[in-house]
């Protein structure tokens, strides 16, 4: 015995088909939680707290978690970052990166990492910031060479904050060695040597 749809329309009316609505983007929870707590932490009012994210330990920065966790671990946390980023920005599917150019991307980015020292704190911020249109809309299409030179963008002025905090720590260091310390212990041979001597021969009696 055959199946067959025994619903009877209405006399004068058509059932109605509705199209299949896209799948709305929902971002994970974990994500959500990591990047919230990034941007309360290293973002005041729309200006990035290079200062901050500078002081994060190297060994918690990208290439640290490489060495601890390996490549491949880090590589697929980074795409995941990555992805989230593509998922959120307003383009249809076929203006984004594919799956293969996101595992591209990622490498790129674990590059620039080792280049720079960062941290994926520093990924999160400034893919958060992107999202804003920080440098700029994507416009039209998400490129991988877009996403770097937006990148680009974050570590110049990263790099600007972290010379300026090198110098200033360099005047610190001079500035100290150069003022005499109080109560500085030295030795009779020491005083001796920096003494004035005068030869017995150009004594003058008094």
């Amino acid at each position: 015995m055959k199946n067959e749809n025994t619903i009877i329309p209405i006399i004068g009316q058509e059932p109605e088909l509705k199209a299949a609505t896209g799948k709305r983007y929902v971002r994970s929870l974990e994500y959500e939680v990591i990047a919230n707590l990034a941007m309360k932490q290293f973002v005041q009012e729309k200006e990035i707290n290079f200062e901050g994210l500078l002081s994060i330990p190297l060994t918690e920065r990208i290439p640290g978690l490489i060495n601890d966790y390996g490549l491949k671990r880090a590589h697929r946390l980074i795409k995941l970052v990555l992805q989230e980023f593509c998922y959120s920005i307003p383009l249809p599917k076929s203006a984004k990166l594919s799956d293969t150019k996101i595992a591209a991307c990622a490498c790129d980015l674990i590059l620039a990492a080792y280049e720079d020292q960062l941290s994926l704190e520093d990924l999160i911020v400034f893919f958060e910031r992107a999202k804003e249109g920080a440098w700029g809309k994507f416009r039209g299409t998400l490129t991988h060479f877009s996403i770097m030179q937006k990148l680009e963008q974050y570590r110049t002025e990263r790099s600007v904050t972290y010379r300026k905090l090198k110098d200033e720590q360099e005047a610190q260091l001079k500035k100290m060695s150069v003022i005499p310390r109080i109560g500085e212990t030295k030795s009779i041979g020491e005083i001796l040597q920096q003494a004035e001597v005068i030869p017995m021969t150009q004594r003058k009696s008094g």
